[in-house]
Formats: structure tokens, sequence, C-alpha cells
């Protein structure tokens, strides 16, 4: 069972995308918690940024987690990552850090302009990382590329994330995904989550249009 299934009630009423000042959000994870507790958010997870060499101790932010988690034990806190696609269609994360954490999530930043290379990285993250929870900003890639959402066979990748558990990221930081993508998600039986890509206190005024869902990108 993945993490997320065990809080399925939360699932559009927490906040489950967090970064923090450890890599390039500009808060703590104790501030972070105590604005989430102040608006009644009653899941959070810090979903950090990870590479294969860290340039920051991964150790010292699961001990603030840790500490968060008592002294806030109405909120559910989640320890995570975001871990990178790279062109070879691995993750740029170690194994000891994916397996350490409640909630795996995977993204595209840097990446080859490439739909075809695209598709295939995306077909193997889904299928060969059992620890992944959810796709993060799902579609960004060919947002900012300026390809048509219609570039990728996404009846195949919507398929596959439904049998393999894996989650369909709501990101208002940049109205995705898709309109047709989370129709035909909702039509296939693909689980949704909300992910506003925090990366400040201010970002969690985005929340309430969360709760509202729905508002994606025609």
């Amino acid at each position: 069972m993945k993490t997320w299934q065990r809080y399925r009630e939360y699932l559009l009423r927490g906040e489950w995308h967090v970064h923090t000042n450890y890599t390039d959000g500009k808060n703590t994870v104790e501030e972070l918690c105590n604005v989430a507790e102040r608006r009644r958010i009653p899941l959070i997870a810090f979903t950090e940024h990870v590479r294969k060499n860290l340039k920051y101790n991964f150790e010292d932010l699961l001990e603030d987690i840790d500490r968060a988690r008592e002294e806030h034990p109405s909120l559910i806190i989640l320890s995570g990552i975001e871990a990178k696609v790279l062109p070879d269609g691995t993750l740029d994360v170690s194994d000891e850090i994916i397996k350490s954490v409640d909630y795996p999530i995977f993204a595209y930043h840097s990446f080859p302009n490439d739909v075809e290379q695209y598709m295939r990285t995306l077909e193997r993250v889904i299928k060969e990382n059992p620890f992944i929870n959810a796709w993060a900003h799902p579609g960004l890639f060919l947002l900012k590329r300026g390809l048509p959402s219609s570039a990728i066979e996404i009846e195949h990748i919507l398929k596959l994330m439904k049998e393999r558990n894996v989650l369909l990221e709501l990101n208002h930081k940049y109205n995705l995904p898709f309109r047709d993508w989370i129709e035909r998600a909702e039509q296939l039986g693909v689980t949704l989550v909300c992910g506003d890509d925090i990366h400040s206190i201010s970002n969690f005024a985005r929340f309430q249009e969360c709760m509202n869902v729905r508002v994606v990108r025609e």
C-alpha cells in the first residue's frame, strides 16, 4: 500500500507539495506547519528537492519533520521528496532516500526537447518505481516548451497510473494538469491530489483554490 492510500480522505484537503529553506523554499518546516495549522489544513507533505549528490543534510530535514510532529500532534506531517526525471528514465535520487520518506513524487525539470523520449521515460518512471506516489505538476514540460498536450499518449499514461496507484497532482501554481487530462483521469478512475508547489508561507493563499478544485488550464 502506498502512503497516500492511508490518507485518502485528505487528498483534496491537505497540501501535498511543499518546499522548505533546505532548498529553494523560503521558510522552515516549523514555520510552514504553523501556517498550515492556523489555516486548519489537516495534512502537509514536505516534498523537498533531491539529487543523488545532495548539497544539504537530508537527515537534518527528517529530524525537523520529526520535531514538528511532536509540536503539532493534530497535524498530519509527511516526509517526502520531489525527484527529477533524468533523460534515461531513472530518478535523480538515491535508493536510500526514496525508501526513507513517506511520500516520494516525481517531476520533469531540465529535460531534452524530445516528446518521444519524454513519453518513454514517463512510462518507465511509473512502471519501475514502486515507491512513487504522484506525478508533480503534470504537463509542465509541454507547457514550457510550447508543445500541445495531445503530443503524448495521455490515455496510456493515465491507465498506467491507475494500475500502479500513482496520483495525478492538481497544481495551481502552474494551473495544471490540462482540463482534458483531468476529465479523462476521472473517467478512468485515476486519483487526484492537491499539490500547490508551496515555496513560502505566502503561497498558502492558493490553498483555497484547491479546495474548490477543477480550476484548470483549458
